[in-house]
This record gives structure tokens, C-alpha cells and sequence, in this order.
């Protein structure tokens, strides 16, 4: 779980989860209120996070032609699993730091 930089104080899972589906780079601590940023890492985490249950769903039901009960039951399961999961990988930073391109030779 992701500590606040200002004021070290842990931050609890629903805080996290909650600040996550507001789909902003800055969130509030809610201890200290200052601004924390969720660092590139991260951000490209949940960016998996974010497409892997879908490419999973359809290439599942697609292979063993799932019916629209257990693919609406596979999509609720992996979106609890991502819900998860992803407080314990978020990391925090005091900086707003930019997502860098990839330099290409």
C-alpha cells in the first residue's frame, strides 16, 4: 500500500481505489492533504491493468464460446481481481512526473 511522501501515513485501500476511478494523475492525501501524483510506474500498470481483462474476455470467449452469463460473471471477477491488486503496485511521488517516450535507436 502506497505511504503519502508529505506525511508518511498509509493510505487505506478504499482511499486508493477511490482516487484510482477518478482517472486523474493528482489525488489528495487524505491525512496531510497535500497533493500526492501517482508516479509512470504506476500509471502504466494500470494501464494493463486496465486493457488486460478485456483482451483476456474476448480471446476466453472466443476459444471456448462462453455464453453472455459467464462472460458478464468473468468480467466481475476480473474486475475485483485488478481492484485488488493495484493499491499494493500504486506508488506515490510529491512530483508530478511525465510519462517518457521510449528513445528508439
Amino acid at each position: 500500500m502506497p505511504n503519502c511522501e508529505n506525511c508518511g501515513r498509509q493510505w487505506k485501500w478504499k482511499t486508493i481505489v477511490l482516487n484510482t476511478l477518478k482517472f486523474t494523475n493528482k489525488v489528495n492525501c487524505p491525512y496531510c492533504g497535500k497533493a500526492q501524483y501517482i508516479v509512470p510506474k504506476s500509471r502504466k500498470q494500470n494501464a494493463l491493468f486496465s486493457f488486460l481483462p478485456a483482451f483476456l474476455i474476448i480471446t476466453l470467449s472466443s476459444i471456448f464460446d462462453l455464453g453472455v452469463l459467464s462472460v458478464v460473471l468473468l468480467a466481475a471477477g476480473m474486475l475485483t481481481a485488478a481492484l485488488s491488486l493495484y493499491p499494493f503496485i500504486m506508488k506515490l511521488s510529491n512530483e508530478d512526473k511525465q510519462l517518457q517516450p521510449k528513445k528508439q535507436a
